[in-house]
């Protein structure tokens, strides 16, 4: 083998021994160090960006805080870690059987906003099943799933019922009337003050009127008046 290849050869063979020792420290992760733990005075938070881990050593990711932004955490204890070089401060956070270690700057002070378009859902079905309770000519649904919607459907289903003095319609009104509580009864916790007393009263005079032959007239009075109240308070609701 003559002088030239030697060289090249003994070059190449200095790459491949050499290189692995200058990668390897380069890419070697670095471990995150708990430099502190204690305890702290409860306090309620929220947030929408961020991980939850298991624990204050980041080494597995339970949740991811976007998927929670409607829930309100409680902080009990913070950690002080060293992470990539860099100081940094970790939350202990809790809701119900969830829990784990966050980073503090991720959250905020302060319960959770209302996952307003989750209520609404939930407004929405529960409003559906207290209508099927009523008479077949007071069943009329709401075009969409908005607030409007609603106020205009319990509006059209009891604003002009016309019993007469028949046992059918004993019956009907019978029905109505139960309905409509129940219809009050997904919506009174929204209302508050003096509007949540008017309701209030209003369902107490209806629910002690029990629908006979002599007094259909009374009912369908006392129903259209406060179904016309119920109906302005839920389309001011949002």
């Amino acid at each position: 083998m003559n002088k030239l290849m030697k060289t090249g050869l003994l070059a190449a063979l200095s790459i491949v021994l050499v290189a692995p020792s200058l990668t390897t420290p380069a890419s070697a992760k670095s471990k995150v160090k708990v430099l502190s733990t204690s305890k702290v005075a409860h306090k309620t938070y929220h947030g929408s960006m961020g991980n939850i881990y298991s624990s204050a050593k980041l080494t597995h990711r339970k949740y991811k805080m976007s998927k929670y932004r409607y829930t309100t955490w409680t902080a009990t204890k913070k950690a002080v870690i060293k992470n990539h070089g860099k100081k940094g401060t970790l939350a202990y956070i809790k809701s119900g059987s969830k829990s784990g270690w966050i980073y503090k700057k991720y959250l905020r002070s302060g319960k959770a906003p209302f996952n307003k378009q989750k209520r609404l859902n939930n407004t929405y079905t529960a409003y559906l099943a207290a209508l099927m309770h009523a008479s077949s000519d007071s069943q009329a649904k709401p075009y969409s799933r908005s607030y409007e919607d609603l106020a205009g459907s319990i509006k059209d289903n009891w604003e002009s019922n016309s019993f007469k003095s028949r046992a059918d319609d004993v019956k009907a009104a019978t029905k109505d009337k139960d309905s409509l509580m129940d219809v009050y009864g997904v919506f009174k916790n929204r209302f508050s003050g003096s509007q949540r007393s008017n309701l209030d009263a209003m369902a107490k005079q209806l629910d002690n009127l029990e629908p006979i032959t002599d007094n259909l007239d009374e009912v369908n009075s006392t129903m259209e008046t406060f179904s016309q109240a119920l109906s302005t308070a839920v389309g001011d609701l949002n």
